[in-house]
């Protein structure tokens, strides 16, 4: 029991400070050997009897508080192991040894549910299987969803997983479908990272990264198709971005991606004016530039790491998102407008989306009042397009916003405006041409 006890007290301070030890040395022999207290306090050199007792307590609280931790812990990995049993045997002794690092990284979502994966597959394939000319994996983790996509009849797909300690894994998969797997060492959720400092040092790592895809029109058939489930705040608003300045996953041609996602993420993307406090210029973007179609729903539980219950939510709509969250994922389709480039040119595309976070940055500015400040005495022009003095940025649908810019761009004044001498303007632009540092979602 006492050896027991000197290995625990050796892993406890191993992290320690060296005075802290001396302080954990001298409490734990007020539990060992009374006999040794005088030498032990001798040895820790303590001026002040309180400031050591002060700070031993405070060791106390910290030990207290890891054990408590270490329990919950465990008790959700004994969860998960119960559960994967149940769904999944196969995967118990994987799924057990990698555990731990699934929690380093929440936005993204592993697959361990194998009925889930043929769900999943399910609400896909028809759409998919029209065209898999570079089907793209984000985090294949255990290869569950990259075994039912295989079944399917998926010719090849590309596996971008960063975490090596799952090479194992899908590189037995492989050897099960040979020359149907490609596994690249990358993280697409991070892809904008990437791109920021390939801005940085002047390289091209994001081509390498696409190495492979075809380059398409954007009038045709899509250049990559990318399935997978993630948890991403960022993920939308990168994509955003992307289209925007025609980088990353849209410099080859038109994507489609088919997500898993928490309904509280698809519901801020996804969702119309009457939602007054998350309608953001974000949300007018996204709706106005892509399609997007809800596809159906899974269990949370069949996806590593389990989500977090906050049980100290206080909105009513907050908890309810909350409690949906940790029920279920949606799969949802979003692919960029085909029509895209006939209802702007890219570089007007990039002033519409100026136009649009500008005039949104309040969302109860009125319409005339704020675009006579770029051209006076518009006001009667608007008014005959049925606008009030009461008209609100806030009211106006992602369609109503684009037929507004596209009226406001009409007018003979509007190349002499102070709305594009402000916009290239490098301080009022820089958030554009740097979004890398503006990567902020808009709640």
């Amino acid at each position: 029991m006492m050896s027991m006890r000197r290995l625990l007290f050796f892993v406890i301070t191993s992290w320690l400070s060296g005075r802290s030890k001396h302080i954990l040395n001298v409490y734990y022999s007020t539990l060992t050997s009374d006999s040794s207290i005088y030498e032990c306090s001798k040895e820790a050199k303590y001026n002040d009897a309180a400031e050591m007792k002060k700070e031993i307590e405070e060791i106390k609280l910290k030990m207290k508080k890891m054990k408590r931790k270490s329990v919950l812990d465990d008790k959700e990995i004994l969860d998960i192991i119960s559960y994967v049993r149940n769904v999944n045997p196969d995967l118990v002794n994987v799924c057990t040894k990698q555990l731990k690092f699934c929690k380093r990284d929440v936005d993204v979502l592993y697959f361990i549910d194998r009925d889930t994966a043929v769900q999943y597959v399910s609400l896909i394939k028809n759409d998919l299987l029209k065209n898999t000319c570079f089907v793209a994996e984000l985090n294949p983790g255990y290869g569950v969803l990259t075994t039912e996509l295989l079944k399917v009849d998926v010719p090849l797909i590309h596996l971008y997983e960063a975490k090596k300690d799952l090479y194992p894994i899908l590189n037995a998969i492989h050897k099960m479908y040979p020359g149907r797997l490609d596994l690249r060492n990358f993280n697409l959720l991070r892809i904008s990272n990437l791109l920021y400092k390939d801005k940085l040092k002047g390289e091209n790592q994001v081509q390498e990264i696409f190495q492979g895809v075809e380059n398409k029109k954007w009038e045709d058939e899509t250049s990559m198709q990318i399935v997978g489930a993630m948890s991403s705040n960022m993920f939308f608003h990168h994509l955003i971005q992307s289209l925007l300045f025609r980088n990353c996953f849209m410099s080859h041609g038109r994507p489609v991606f088919y997500l898993a996602v928490p309904p509280s993420l698809w519901h801020k993307y996804s969702c119309d004016i009457s939602n007054n406090k998350i309608y953001t210029c974000t949300k007018v973007m996204f709706q106005t530039m892509f399609n997007y179609k809800l596809l159906g729903t899974l269990h949370r539980n069949a996806f590593l790491p389990w989500p977090k219950q906050n049980k100290k939510l206080k909105h009513i709509s907050t908890r309810e998102w909350a409690k949906q969250d940790y029920e279920q994922l949606n799969v949802v389709k979003v692919e960029p407008k085909v029509n895209l480039y006939s209802q702007l040119s890219q570089d007007n595309w990039i002033t519409f989306s100026y136009f649009v976070r500008h005039h949104m940055q309040k969302r109860s500015n009125r319409v005339i009042p704020e675009l006579e400040k770029w051209i006076p005495g518009c006001g009667i022009r608007l008014i005959a397009k049925d606008y009030t003095i009461f008209t609100q940025f806030g009211d106006l649908t992602p369609a109503q916003m684009m037929e507004l810019f596209k009226e406001f761009k009409s007018w003979p004044e509007y190349n002499e405006s102070n709305f594009l001498a402000t916009m290239n303007d490098l301080s009022a632009h820089h958030e554009f041409i740097e979004f890398e540092d503006n990567l902020k979602i808009d709640e």
